[in-house]
């Protein structure tokens, strides 16, 4: 039986039997390693790497935008950031909040900037919502950029 030849940067995670042709799924070594951990950073220094904003922050500057990605789980780097909720378009709302993010199926970032110029905020593996119960994964996370960047791990959120 003839077996065929994979590229270099190719990596088989299951095969039935050697004679086999895989039949499960084929990642790149580079993704392979890029999901090893959840938790993995960003490793790009390259500005061109920046995630793409929808439409431009009014708040995140290329710096936060960096240091944010660098710190977000590797199963959602290399997405576009969409803004589903702003309160100079939608209000302060609370209620409004939780509606905006009622029909969204991906994590999300909340960004804040104070009275004093200051920006944190939190990443959520879902959207928030009311709720009585705490909810949240090891991937959810606080973060403030004040003075540096900093990002506290393992929040469940009670909203």
């Amino acid at each position: 039986m003839r077996v065929r030849r994979l590229p270099l940067d190719i990596q088989i995670l299951y095969c039935a039997r050697p004679d086999q042709e895989p039949f499960v799924k084929i990642i790149t070594v580079e993704e392979a390693k890029r999901r090893k951990s959840t938790c993995s950073y960003y490793e790009d220094e390259d500005e061109a790497a920046l995630p793409i904003l929808q439409p431009h922050s009014a708040l995140l500057e290329n710096m936060h935008i960096e240091q944010l990605a660098r710190r977000l789980p590797a199963r959602v780097q290399g997405y576009p950031w969409r803004l589903a909720y702003s309160t100079l378009e939608h209000g302060t709302s609370l209620k409004t909040l939780y509606r905006k993010s009622a029909s969204l199926d991906s994590p999300v970032l909340l960004v804040i900037k104070d009275m004093d110029n200051q920006i944190f905020g939190a990443y959520a593996t879902h959207p928030f919502k009311f709720s009585d119960h705490y909810y949240g994964t090891g991937e959810t996370f606080l973060y403030t950029f004040s003075p540096n960047f900093k990002g506290t791990i393992w929040f469940m959120a009670r909203c």
